[in-house]
């Protein structure tokens, strides 16, 4: 069985999609774990368990390599009543920033 050029474009043009919600699911549970992990250390709680992304772009790495960039948004309190922002960037498959906005301790 041969496939023609234009048959193997359809394949990879379906499979595309596929692979990036796949990869991007992956990445999600990534990054949540480690947005989880480091409220706990920081003494917060990550609200609703869940990150949200935010936007994705393709940047170069720091060895000049194109890889997918992901900003995630997050929620969290350091109380209870009030709910704080926060965000993580996953840089290919590293975070490479998390940033918590100002909160109270009280």
């Amino acid at each position: 069985m041969y496939y023609s050029l234009g048959d193997l474009i359809w394949i990879f043009l379906l499979a595309l999609p596929a692979w990036y919600f796949w990869a991007g699911m992956a990445a999600k549970d990534r990054v949540r774990k480690i947005v989880k992990d480091h409220c706990m250390k920081t003494g917060v709680q990550l609200l609703d368990d869940t990150v949200m992304l935010d936007r994705t772009r393709i940047k170069r790495d720091r060895h000049g390599q194109l890889r997918i960039q992901r900003r995630y948004e997050f929620e969290f309190t350091s109380t209870g009543e009030r709910r704080y922002e926060g965000f993580a960037v996953l840089h290919g498959q590293r975070i490479t920033q998390i940033q918590l906005s100002p909160f109270h301790l009280d």
